[in-house]
């Protein structure tokens, strides 16, 4: 008889706790967004502006920018600077980390539907070898500089990212290449082409658009592999995996503008050789829709 009751009690006991665990979990669910956040401030880009290369032979040409959303704890108001920091990794010279410039919280804005405030950071290819004290002459194509972000508030200076936001903070690190923008090279270049999937391009939005080089004088030309899924509107190269196509800028050429329409799959890849034979653009799978950088460094 003891034992009997004894089994009644457990099991009257397990069906009271079993029925509060599930009154628990219908009456208080979770909610994210009513967390607080600790930790440091940190820095959410929001936009990049013009193009991040820095131009070996002008580097005083070389501007762009980088929008910022700037997150902490007290909604950002907090925060009283932001500092931008540069180094160099090179063929011929590398530097060590300096300050490049610093954004006091006076430059900061405010959306118009309130909100985190946000900074608008300007990098400049001539300031950057100011800060670095190299010598442009030294710089070679494919050359890096690193930058890394750093956000000061009452509970210090931030830059050390962490995967939870106790420890999070305002390194948002990027980087940007050294490139030689100068006239192209008149004569014959060459694009080979790729898909690693063997069914020719579908560029972004599932389309065969085409890379596409415009000249000064408003000449046109369009090269890439052909689409079997639709009509292709332009002289493409009808072949599957990989194909060549070549082009020809005429000696008095100022400037060609070459732009890449995106890679819908991740499959396309090409690579382009300036008159010379020397390769001046290598792009691989994956790549977004935007301006296609020419390496002239050695041309």
């Amino acid at each position: 008889m003891k034992n009997k009751l004894l089994k009644s009690f457990i099991v009257l006991g397990a069906m009271v706790v079993a029925f509060s665990s599930c009154s628990d979990d219908d009456t208080l669910p979770v909610k994210f967004d009513e967390l607080t956040v600790s930790g440091g401030p940190y820095a959410s880009e929001i936009t990049t502006n013009g193009s991040t290369n820095v131009n070996k032979l002008d580097p005083s040409s070389s501007s762009f920018s980088k929008d910022y959303q700037l997150i902490s704890p007290a909604g950002g108001t907090d925060i009283s600077k932001v500092e931008v920091y540069v180094s160099l990794v090179g063929q011929n010279i590398n530097a060590d980390e300096a300050l490049l410039l610093t954004a006091d919280a006076s430059s900061f804005t405010s959306p118009a539907d309130g909100g985190y405030p946000e900074a608008n950071i300007v990098f400049d290819g001539a300031a950057i070898i100011t800060a670095l004290g190299i010598d442009s002459s030294n710089l070679e194509g494919g050359d890096t500089f690193n930058y890394r972000l750093a956000i000061t508030n009452p509970g210090g200076t931030f830059s050390d990212v962490s995967a939870n936001f106790d420890n999070q903070s305002a390194d948002h690190t990027f980087s940007s290449t050294v490139v030689c923008i100068a006239p192209p090279p008149p004569g014959v270049w060459t694009i080979d082409m790729h898909d690693s999937y063997g069914d020719g391009w579908q560029t972004v939005g599932n389309s065969s658009a085409p890379i596409t080089i415009t000249l000064n004088d408003g000449t046109v030309f369009q090269v890439g592999l052909c689409t079997p899924y639709e009509a292709n509107n332009f002289a493409c190269i009808n072949e599957a995996n990989d194909g060549t196509d070549t082009i020809t800028i005429p000696t008095g050429t100022t400037s060609a503008d070459w732009f890449f329409p995106g890679d819908n799959y991740g499959e396309i890849s090409f690579e382009i050789y300036a008159p010379s034979g020397n390769l001046v653009a290598a792009y691989t799978g994956g790549s977004a829709a935007g301006p296609i950088a020419l390496n002239l460094c050695n041309e």
